[in-house]
């Protein structure tokens, strides 16, 4: 390459790239962006744990880059971030520091600002994938226009304030008020009418029994602090007195088409109303959940787990509508007479994942997936057997935990 190219075009020689050759064009390649975080101290004091998911989930091949939000610069189309070296010889940090444009296809998995969104979309050519971040109130309302997945959503409203709240418990005896941007099932209550007033969960599993919906500490407040809220019909499912909801993962393979790379029950510790690791008792792959809690034979549990693949792939075919999508993680519960009903749409927060024996799929295929767009074929990476070795003695450890009564 001349001195003149090699200024103008970031090609590091570390690195190992796939050829395609189009026509009189010649193109180096996969160049994957993958957008971490947002402020470049949050970025760099992961790199050490992102590196790990590059070492043991992601194909060694073409230039895989890394940055935050504060990397990109629309005015001059450069991004300021790191790149994967190959052929380091260290045990130690893989990621070198460089300046780099026009990705093949860009991995985002945090909120950007709309100019940086843009301009991310317009360097990669519209390779973006997850474009835009919904609210729940959002993903609500875009499922609900769907006559293929509108069946499976409970009833949702905004609420601005208590009198809203009492209109849905008139139809509903027991509800849910959420904020539409929360996470992990922060700021979460439960609200269930009894005889004599209301019996208030919140999500630290702080109880309260009050006759008037105003007698409930900040109620009123937190509905009008400027922070959007809804209320929702409870349709959840319990066994043993315990929540129990799912997490299917949803995601586009190589040849672009929506997959299940997995899915996990989820049981809740004894009266709390969420099942997240905050508050989870302990999780069950679905097909034994589906034997175990709803007493299904096999037959039936592997034609359940079909009928939720097929609903949750029109979810994401709905969804990709309005953008470009291609990780997506569906919260959903499942009631004693098998209706299902979906809770939440997750672009970011799509991790951990508990199921060890899913991790290598779920955090290798957004991978294979940016490297098709870019015009390269990539086979999975084969998983260490160190890792399989562990991961053994991990499932055998969660065996136990899933026999837990």
């Amino acid at each position: 390459m001349s001195a003149k190219l090699k200024k103008e075009v970031f090609i590091p020689e570390d690195v190992t790239f796939q050829i395609n050759v189009v026509k009189n064009t010649l193109q180096l390649g996969p160049m994957i962006l993958w957008v971490a975080a947002n402020e470049n101290k949050r970025l760099i004091d992961r790199l050490p744990n992102l590196q790990k998911r590059i070492e043991n989930h992601v194909p060694e091949t073409g230039m895989i880059c890394i940055c935050s939000e504060e990397g990109v610069d629309p005015k001059t189309n450069q991004i300021k971030g790191f790149y994967y070296s190959h052929d380091s010889k260290e045990n130690g940090l893989k990621w070198k520091k460089a300046v780099f444009s026009n990705p093949g296809a860009v991995f985002k998995r945090v909120r950007l600002s709309s100019v940086i969104n843009k301009n991310l979309i317009s360097q990669s050519n519209g390779n973006l994938f997850n474009s835009y971040f919904y609210t729940k109130w959002e993903m609500w309302k875009l499922l609900s226009s769907d006559n293929g997945v509108s069946m499976h959503l409970p009833f949702t409203k905004k609420v601005k304030d208590i009198s809203t709240v009492k209109k849905v418990l008139k139809k509903y005896p027991s509800i849910y008020i959420k904020p539409v941007d929360g996470s992990e099932g922060a700021k979460i209550i439960r609200v269930e009418k009894g005889r004599y007033g209301y019996r208030i969960t919140d999500d630290k599993n702080n109880k309260a029994n009050v006759t008037k919906l105003e007698e409930y500490p900040n109620l009123e407040e937190k509905l009008k602090s400027g922070r959007e809220y809804i209320v929702q019909q409870d349709v959840s499912m319990k066994h043993d007195s315990r929540n129990v909801d799912f997490r299917i993962y949803m995601q586009k393979n190589k040849l672009h088409k929506w997959i299940s790379s997995g899915i996990t029950a989820r049981v809740g510790r004894q009266g709390s109303i969420i099942t997240n690791l905050r508050q989870q008792e302990y999780w069950l792959k679905a097909r034994k959940a589906f034997r175990k809690i709803y007493g299904l034979s096999k037959k039936e549990a592997a034609s359940q787990e079909k009928q939720l693949v097929d609903i949750f792939t029109k979810a994401c075919e709905a969804v990709d509508k309005t953008g470009h999508f291609g990780d997506i993680a569906i919260d959903f519960t499942v009631d004693k007479n098998l209706n299902v009903w979906i809770l939440e749409l997750n672009m970011r927060n799509v991790y951990p994942v508990e199921d060890r024996s899913l991790s290598h799929k779920v955090k290798g295929t957004p991978f294979l997936y940016a490297m098709s767009l870019d015009g390269f074929n990539t086979e999975e990476k084969k998983e260490k057997k160190v890792k399989k070795a562990k991961r053994k003695e991990m499932t055998e450890t969660t065996e136990m935990a899933e026999n837990k009564p």
